[in-house]
């Protein structure tokens, strides 16, 4: 059949129609799936898995952490020119890991009696925002220069600014939290696999919800017990309305930060503790301090300034620490003990760690491991859909511009002391874990180096931990050549772990061998006697 100009048209016309109608359906499809994700999966809701937090092994290792400030590359101090002839406005919330540049300049506001000033002619003023998304709209606005985040969050962030086509670079770390972030719970629940069952409060995408994520991650419960507690969580418009939660007993456990961590503990006295904090999981929560593109481009000399500022009013702070205390409480409207205690929960982070955080002295900048992880874990909620690399988003010229000031400066890190185990010991993480030996052996079998390269990315997580390794047996051969063998089999675990990351100190762990005296399953059986030759992995708490 020979179709007519006419009939030609009226095809092509009906092509036409169909191809809008199917670009209009799948937009949202084709959108997500550019940023490797598709609607029509959940994407806007996809359960986060240990696998996502996979990059997280490149976290700093345990000290001696490497050559700190050393090998950092050189770079000039002048970086073009290009100083404010204004004040440099910081937003900042009510958080103690603000305290270097607070001191530095002798309170919020400029003044004569500011070391920014005095030392570097730059002129600084402190604004609090307390509330995120106002924080980020004052930023864009461009009502403030340089904005407080933590590295998850900014990951998000960064997403939403490449939206509106705006860059900005994180450019200092200004602490680690460790202990400042952390779940309050009833004393009833005792780890992270207790939480199953439990009404959990809770705000959405914030540094709470990627450390809750990560925490139920590294767990032993079951995927599908994994996606029952985030189904559960109740979220909160912020972190203290999470803890008044808490204390109005509305729910069982909550995610928040300090003070506000500890006076949940306070208000319900006994039958509350703090489940875990970042006291154990020390390499999960950073605050960094963030600058927009045009000051950067436009000042890069009094972002330098700042920089080296901030570093200064680090020692300050430890030269005279109750002057810097009542300081940063009269500027944030907070009394000395509780400026005390907040910095108490985290490690203000010097040239060193800076160095170090960046990767300016060697090995892959965890910096870029904490960005590019978050971004994948709020692309799994649908938070966001522009993708953003860490590397963009970044610039370390003026800490290299400081090096010749910190020749040699070290990460300075406690180590632990060797812990026996003991029935006092309170092991926030439960899993069982399946290495294959050869038969009758403690030789690893090479299909278990993976999973014993994770339990060691968990022992960098978690730095201030132990593990303790449980080998067991099925009931098959004599008590005491079981027991031998499964005391042998968790040493290996003990030194695979050792070789592979010799960052890690050995003190940090405890190797029990139980033989067959704790099964999980019927020996009678094959499929019993396999699910009994098993290795128990427990994440301890170092203090109780």
């Amino acid at each position: 059949m020979k179709l007519t100009p006419l009939g030609k048209v009226i095809i092509v016309l009906a092509l036409l129609v169909a191809a809008f109608f199917a670009v209009r359906r799948f937009a949202p499809d084709l959108k997500l799936w550019a940023t490797k994700g598709t609607a029509s999966t959940g994407a806007k809701n996809e359960a986060v898995n240990k696998g996502d937090f996979d990059s997280l092994k490149n976290a700093p290792p345990d000290p001696e952490r490497g050559k700190g400030s050393e090998g950092v590359a050189p770079a000039s101090n002048n970086l073009g020119g290009g100083k404010l002839d204004r004040p440099l406005v910081v937003a900042i919330n009510t958080w103690a890991g603000h305290s270097p540049g607070i001191v530095f300049n002798n309170g919020m506001d400029p003044n004569p009696g500011s070391s920014f000033k005095k030392k570097y002619g730059l002129d600084v003023k402190f604004v609090l925002f307390e509330d995120p998304a106002t924080k980020l709209a004052a930023f864009r606005k461009g009502d403030v220069d340089v904005m407080w985040d933590t590295v998850d969050n900014w990951a998000r962030e960064a997403s939403i600014l490449a939206e509106q086509n705006q860059k900005a670079k994180s450019f200092i770390m200004q602490d680690w939290s460790r202990g400042g972030d952390g779940i309050v719970s009833l004393a009833s629940i005792t780890s992270i696999e207790g939480l199953k069952g439990h009404k959990i409060a809770c705000t959405q995408f914030t540094p709470s919800h990627f450390l809750l994520l990560y925490l139920l991650a590294q767990s032993g419960l079951s995927p599908n017990d994994r996606a029952a507690v985030e189904q559960g969580i109740i979220f909160t418009q912020d972190a203290p309305a999470a803890a008044a939660a808490f204390k109005a007993k509305q729910v069982d456990a909550a995610v928040t930060w300090e003070p506000d961590l500890s006076s949940a503990v306070t208000a319900r006295g006994a039958e509350a503790h703090v489940l875990v904090s970042t006291a154990a999981a020390t390499n999960i929560i950073a605050d960094t301090l963030v600058a927009r593109q045009d000051v950067i481009d436009k000042s890069p000399d009094s972002l330098r300034d700042f920089v080296h500022g901030w570093l200064e009013g680090i020692d300050v702070i430890k030269n005279d620490p109750q002057g810097s205390y009542a300081l940063v409480g009269k500027a944030l409207k907070l009394d000395s003990d509780t400026v005390s205690g907040m910095l108490s929960g985290l490690k203000l982070t010097p040239y060193a760690d800076n160095a170090q955080f960046y990767g300016l002295s060697g090995g892959k900048a965890h910096y870029e491991t904490l960005f590019d992880t978050a971004f994948v874990i709020w692309r799994k909620k649908g938070l966001v859909t522009r993708p953003v690399e860490a590397k963009d988003w970044a610039d370390t010229r003026f800490l290299q511009a400081l090096a010749a000031a910190y020749p040699g400066q070290k990460v300075e890190e406690p180590k632990l002391a060797a812990k026996a185990p003991s029935e006092k010991d309170r092991a926030i993480i439960n899993k069982q874990i399946q290495i294959h030996f050869t038969p009758g052996s403690d030789e690893i079998m090479a299909g278990s180096y993976l999973v014993l390269d994770a339990l060691g990315e968990t022992m960098t997580s978690f730095g201030n931990t132990y593990l303790r390794v449980e080998g067991n047996t099925d009931a098959t051969g004599s008590q005491r050549n079981n027991l031998t063998l499964s005391e042998k089999r968790a040493l290996a675990v003990k030194d695979y772990i050792l070789k592979s990351f010799p960052n890690i100190e050995a003190s940090r762990f405890q190797t029990i061998g139980h033989g067959a005296a704790n099964p999980v399953a019927d020996n009678t059986t094959e499929a019993g006697r396999q699910l009994n030759r098993r290795t128990d992995i427990k994440v301890v708490l170092a203090t109780q």
